[in-house]
């Protein structure tokens, strides 16, 4: 169905949540999608007494909710904050507990998707330092394969409302972390990104090879200094690193799985030698590479 077709259109499903559900740890409360017109009231009265609030008292819910713009333009208020312009293209977040409220440009309206959330996973996925009450507003540009997430999970839920109680959260999980990876490439210049998103895949599909950063930095047509400093920014380690890391990992399921000596381990993960394996494998894990294996089988 075409974004004009759905502009028009409005769906929604407010879910009970049952015990089991609570105790998975993350479960959907709600989710929806509806197009509020140019000088259409808002927000529109279907919604429950929990969910529906006016302008001037505002609204405080019991849940988290990600709020996707992706026609039009609005603001936004929370309590600490003042009052913020919201934009098509924006996620705005709803934490539980904070008196809060938004509404669409009379002249523009807006179309708006959103989910709701709950539960002690959700509780750390929503919390600094991803995501924050003191930036509410997340300017992740329109995405029309994002956008289509939210409609598929409403669509499937009025199909199904009571068959997806703990699947359905995957596909929460899916927007949020699309959505932290929108912000954590912000600001960021598209081609550097991509350029390291390669270089990523590169060390990923030859973890135990001894890769030259300077050399795969001119092939990739960038300097190494400025490849190794958007490395670090997009990644949170220096290309090194990041390989080091995933070659520790890897031989924590070798040395959990496998029979292969140290030794052995040592060289199928690309180290040289196996003190600098052994000495690194402790720095990062607390135990040398014997211990660790030893401690494993036990448990």
């Amino acid at each position: 169905m075409s974004s004009d077709a759905q502009r028009f259109d409005s769906h929604f499903r407010y879910l009970p949540v049952l015990k089991a559900q609570s105790d998975w740890g993350i479960y959907l409360t709600d989710c929806g999608y509806t197009s509020i017109e140019a000088g259409s009231p808002y927000p529109p009265k279907r919604h429950p007494d929990a969910y529906h609030f006016d302008w001037q008292k505002g609204r405080i819910l019991d849940e988290y909710q990600l709020v996707y713009i992706t026609r039009g333009r609005g603001r936004f208020e929370a309590r600490g904050l003042r009052q913020l312009s919201i934009e098509a293209g924006d996620v705005f977040l709803l934490f539980p507990g904070l008196w809060h409220r938004y509404a669409p440009d009379v002249a523009t309206g807006w179309d708006e998707h959103w989910i709701g959330l709950g539960g002690e996973v959700a509780k750390r996925i929503m919390r600094p330092p991803f995501f924050t009450p003191h930036r509410p507003i997340l300017k992740i540009g329109v995405d029309e394969s994002l956008r289509q997430k939210f409609v598929a999970l409403v669509h499937d839920i009025e199909r199904d409302p009571a068959g997806l109680p703990f699947s359905s959260t995957g596909r929460v999980l899916e927007i949020i972390g699309i959505v932290q990876e929108r912000i954590q490439n912000v600001g960021r210049e598209p081609r550097l990104s991509v350029l390291i998103r390669e270089a990523q895949s590169r060390i990923l599909k030859h973890v135990a090879d001894a890769i030259d950063f300077a050399s795969l930095s001119r092939e990739l047509g960038v300097s190494y200094t400025t490849f190794r400093r958007k490395f670090k920014q997009q990644t949170g380690a220096a290309p090194a690193q990041f390989q080091n890391a995933i070659r520790i990992n890897l031989a924590r399921e070798l040395l959990r799985a496998s029979e292969l000596s140290i030794s052995e381990i040592a060289a199928r993960t690309g180290f040289e030698t196996v003190f600098y394996f052994s000495r690194l494998f402790k720095l990062k894990t607390g135990k040398n590479p014997s211990a660790f294996r030893a401690q494993s089988r036990k448990s």
